[in-house]
């Protein structure tokens, strides 16, 4: 990971210290990617798992979901995107270069 992503990294989480200790609380595990290369920086999942998420969440249904929010209203964008299926929840947030996906 280059000094510039995990700085970056670094100012977000202690700009959001209350919620990122309330998150990391209930969590079972996250994935950090790349915006740029939607390559993997960190996970605590085990390779396959991180790559699927990757590619499944935040690739394809991220994208789609920023589209969606630019169409209603071009001058808003996407902060959090909560996502809950039968098995697993997710919470996907997107920064400038680096997007953060945990689940629960």
């Amino acid at each position: 990971m280059s000094k510039d992503f995990h700085k970056a990294m670094e100012e977000v989480v202690t700009r959001n210290a209350d919620n990122t200790n309330r998150i990391m609380e209930q969590a079972q595990g996250y994935v950090v990617s790349e915006n740029a290369t939607d390559s993997l920086l960190h996970t605590s999942f085990d390779l396959t798992t991180a790559q699927g998420v990757i590619k499944h969440l935040n690739s394809s249904f991220l994208k789609l979901a920023q589209s969606c929010v630019r169409d209603i209203d071009p001058a808003d964008h996407l902060c959090y995107m909560r996502i809950k299926t039968r098995k697993h929840e997710f919470l996907v947030s997107p920064e400038q270069a680096f997007t953060v996906t945990v689940q629960f």
